[in-house]
C-alpha cells in the first residue's frame, strides 16, 4: 500500500538541513545589502560550487521533494488522500504565518501599505503570490517563489508519478526534451531559473532516485566528488543558470547521500531530524524577520562582533517564531480534528 509507514531516510533529513541553511544566509547577506549595511565579512561565500547560494539550497529542496513525495507514495497513489494531505501541509501554516506578517506591517505603518486592488489576495489564498509576482503585483510578504513552484510540481506529481512507474525511459525522454528544447525557447517574464517545468527534472530525479536507485555506490560517489570539484574551481560563467542548477543540484544530492551512508552517528541524524522537522516554518519566516532586522540597522557599519549578534539574533528570532509556528500549525490541526 502507497500509505503505510516505511523505515525512515535518515539522509532526507540531512538534506532538509543542508537546503535551508544556504537560502537563510544568503537571504541574510542580501536584506543587509538592500538595507545599505556594510560589513567587513560573510559568513557564506555568494556563490557554491559556481552556483548562487540560495539556488544551491533550492536545487536539493526541489529533489528532496521528488524523494519524499516518492517515497510516501509509492505504490497506487490515493489521490483525494495526496491533495488532502498536502494542502493541511502547506496552507493553514501559510495563511498563519502571512496573517500575523500582515497584522505587523498594518500596525508599524499605520494601515494598508500599498494601494494594490483587494482582490489580488486571491493570489496569496492559493499560495501563488511569490511566485507570479514577476508577473503581477501582489501582496507577497512571506516564504519564497518556490513555494509557488512546488505547488505546481505537486500538480505535476500525480502525471509524473504514473509516467515514472509504467514507462520510465519514456517519461525520462519526455522530461530531457522539454527541459532542453523549452530553455531554448523560453522568454517569459518569470526567470528561466525559477521557471517550474525547468526544475521538473530536479523534482524527477529525486522520484527515480528513490524508486529505482535507492542508495549510491562507490563509483557514483567518486564521480560525483569529481564532478563538484570541477563545479567548484571551473569558470562556468558562461554555462546557462538553469544547466548548472540542475548539475549541482543532482551532484550535490547524490554526493551526500553517499556521504550519509558512511556515517554512523546517530546523534547526528537526530539533530537533523528535529532541526529539519521546522524547515517549511523557516521558510516561511525567515526572509520576513531578516528584513525587518535589517531595516532597523539600516546604513550602519557592522563590525565583525556586531555582525555575529546581528546573526545571531536572526537566528534565534526565526527559530522561536517558526517555532511558535509549527506548534500552533499542530493545534489548528488537532481543533479540527476533533470537531470531525
Amino acid at each position: 500500500m502507497g500509505n503505510v509507514k516505511k523505515e525512515r531516510l535518515k539522509y532526507v533529513d540531512v538534506l532538509r538541513v543542508l537546503a535551508m541553511v544556504p537560502v537563510v544566509v544568503c537571504h541574510y547577506t542580501r536584506s543587509q545589502e538592500y538595507a545599505g549595511i556594510t560589513y567587513p565579512n560573510k559568513f557564506m561565500p555568494d556563490e557554491f560550487f559556481s552556483i548562487y547560494l540560495g539556488s544551491f539550497g533550492v536545487a536539493i529542496f526541489f529533489i528532496l521533494s521528488g524523494v519524499s513525495l516518492m517515497y510516501t507514495y509509492d505504490g497506487k497513489l490515493d489521490l483525494k488522500l495526496f491533495i488532502k494531505k498536502r494542502f493541511l501541509g502547506i496552507f493553514p501554516m501559510y495563511w498563519m504565518a502571512w496573517l500575523t506578517a500582515f497584522l505587523y506591517l498594518f500596525y508599524k505603518n499605520k494601515g494598508f501599505f500599498n494601494i494594490i486592488p483587494r482582490w489580488k489576495i486571491i493570489y496569496t489564498v492559493i499560495g501563488m503570490d511569490g511566485y507570479f509576482n514577476w508577473l503581477d503585483q501582489t501582496f507577497y510578504l512571506l516564504g519564497e517563489w518556490f513555494l509557488g513552484c512546488l505547488l505546481l510540481l505537486y500538480v505535476l506529481f500525480p502525471i509524473l508519478k504514473w509516467g515514472i512507474e509504467k514507462h520510465p525511459y519514456i517519461t525520462a525522454v519526455i522530461i530531457i526534451a522539454v527541459y532542453f528544447v523549452g530553455i531554448r525557447i523560453y522568454h517569459g517574464k518569470i526567470p528561466s531559473g525559477n521557471f517550474f517545468l525547468f526544475r521538473v527534472p530536479e523534482f524527477a530525479f529525486g522520484m527515480y532516485f528513490v524508486k529505482y536507485f535507492k542508495r549510491v555506490k562507490l563509483p557514483v560517489g567518486i564521480i560525483c566528488t569529481i564532478l563538484l570539484l570541477l563545479e567548484w574551481f571551473m569558470d562556468l560563467s558562461r554555462v546557462e543558470v538553469v544547466y548548472k542548477n540542475t548539475l549541482v543540484g543532482i551532484s550535490a544530492f547524490l554526493w551526500i547521500v553517499w556521504i550519509c551512508g558512511y556515517i554512523k552517528w546517530d546523534a547526528f541524524f537526530n539533530v537533523c531530524k528535529k532541526v529539519g522537522a521546522y524547515g517549511y516554518a523557516v521558510f516561511l519566516t525567515h526572509h520576513f524577520i531578516i528584513q525587518e532586522i535589517c531595516y532597523h540597522f539600516g546604513g550602519r557599519v557592522l563590525g565583525l562582533l556586531e555582525n555575529c549578534i546581528m546573526m545571531l539574533l536572526c537566528i534565534v528570532l526565526v527559530a522561536w517564531t517558526s517555532w511558535l509556528l509549527v506548534y500552533a500549525d499542530k493545534k489548528v490541526k488537532m481543533l479540527f480534528a476533533s470537531k470531525k
